[in-house]
């Protein structure tokens, strides 16, 4: 098994979202999909950043994280008493990608080579997935960890 480029382990079937898709639905797309995190392309299709599961989590100051731990324990408050919590309800649902996504991704180009993929992970430990865009800055594709590890079950 030869593998030269960035193209012989990346997922070439991107998923990805507007920079005004909500919080709820990338929440609902990664869950789904068992996503790390999506590209955010412009209508271009042009990479303007990522959102992860890490973003979801750590953005605190926009999604008040106490706030939703609170909800989160005391859910068979919430299920009876849904209007106590009506007001950050609010605050999370209106939320956009746009609000909390990361508008620096490290990214990979579409001629890396698999040595640089490794690399890419092993120098950047919070990455994942990486987009992997062309010239014009388009996504062409997008690897993961999940990419790389894989690759071990062709050893059989």
């Amino acid at each position: 098994m030869k593998l030269s480029t960035i193209k012989d382990v990346m997922t070439k079937q991107v998923i990805s979202v507007s920079p005004e898709t909500s919080i709820i639905e990338v929440q609902e797309i990664l869950y789904k999909h068992k996503f790390d995190g999506a590209p955010v392309v412009d209508d271009n299709g042009k990479l303007i950043g990522i959102i992860t599961e890490y973003d979801l989590l750590t953005k605190g100051s926009a999604i008040h994280l106490p706030t939703f731990q609170k909800i989160l324990s005391q859910l068979p408050i919430f299920s009876k008493d849904r209007s106590k919590f009506e007001e950050e309800i609010n605050v999370i649902s209106s939320l956009k990608v746009k609000d909390i996504m990361n508008k620096e991704p490290f990214v990979l180009y579409e001629d890396a080579s698999f040595k640089e993929v490794v690399r890419a992970f092993q120098e950047h430990h919070r990455v994942n997935p990486i987009p992997v865009i062309n010239k014009e800055h388009k996504v062409i594709g997008i690897v993961s960890r999940f990419d790389v590890i894989k690759l071990f079950s062709r050893l059989k």
